[in-house]
């Protein structure tokens, strides 16, 4: 199954990069972002593991996971950052499926190691690693 990760692949590439996510854990495309110039949430992903952001994600293949593996992920880092309370609701599967497709979207678009980038709802290639270029799917 295709995902993203947190990589440090290309940092510093821009000056206003950041990484403090852990390399190689599970990143989504934020819910929200909020509108002050000074703030770069905008520019992030939002590791699951860490609830630590960056700026650089990877798409990579983890055969060992599914789709349903991935969802059980997603739904726990999303409540362990308040994103889904206590109780299932409607509105807990709303954010739940907003989530999965966006990373659905990104993971079809872009091929295996695509470093990614985002600003401002627009998504990019940073460039696209060879696979000799980093070991298994940590990075």
């Amino acid at each position: 199954m295709k995902v993203l990760i947190a990589t440090s692949h290309t940092q510093s590439l821009r000056i206003d990069d950041y990484h403090f996510a852990v390399a190689g854990e599970l990143v989504y495309l934020p819910l929200f972002d909020c509108d002050r110039d000074d703030c770069g949430c905008t520019r992030g992903f939002a590791g699951l593991s860490s609830s630590k952001a960056t700026t650089t994600a990877m798409v990579i293949d983890r055969p060992d996971m599914t789709k349903a593996d991935l969802e059980v992920a997603v739904a726990d880092g999303l409540h362990r950052q308040g994103w889904l309370t206590e109780g299932w609701s409607e509105a807990h599967a709303d954010i739940l499926e907003e989530v999965m497709q966006e990373i659905e979207w990104v993971t079809r678009e872009y091929p295996l190691n695509a470093i990614i980038e985002r600003n401002q709802g627009t998504v990019r290639c940073r460039a696209v690693l060879h696979p000799a270029e980093h070991i298994g799917w940590a990075a």
